[in-house]
């Protein structure tokens, strides 16, 4: 058996499932997810890139895409399964962060992954005075 193999033997995904399975009782528990350090997943939801639209109200838009995507194929067939639009607020929160970040580092890019916004949580809790 040579290392590579030995490697692929130790540290495949089934040997790690097998000592899983044989490990589980002695595992540690497991932390909640975090987005970043001290900053919790479960309080946060993400801000979608893109909002879905119904096709039926932009029927024109579907119709001219599939034309412009078909070209001159006259035997092809396009069906358009989802229209979305730009999220106003992500871009507008993305823009703010790329500013501030290039502000900061004149010469550097950035690339906005994720956007996230906190939770509202005002209407779970009662109010007992």
């Amino acid at each position: 058996m040579g290392f590579r193999s030995w490697l692929r033997e130790r540290f495949s995904r089934s040997a790690r499932q097998r000592n899983q399975r044989g490990t589980a009782s002695t595992r540690a528990p497991e932390r909640p997810v975090e987005l970043a350090p001290g900053i919790p997943a479960s309080e946060w939801e993400p801000v979608p890139a893109y909002l879905p639209v119904d096709p039926a109200e932009h029927l024109p838009a579907c119709i001219i895409a599939a034309a412009l995507a078909a070209g001159a194929q006259e035997t092809s067939k396009l069906a358009v399964k989802r229209i979305s639009i730009a999220n106003p607020e992500y871009q507008r929160v993305a823009v703010i962060a790329t500013a501030l970040g290039a502000g900061a580092l004149n010469k550097s890019s950035f690339a906005v992954k994720h956007i996230y916004k906190k939770k509202n949580t005002e209407g779970t809790q009662s109010n007992a005075a």
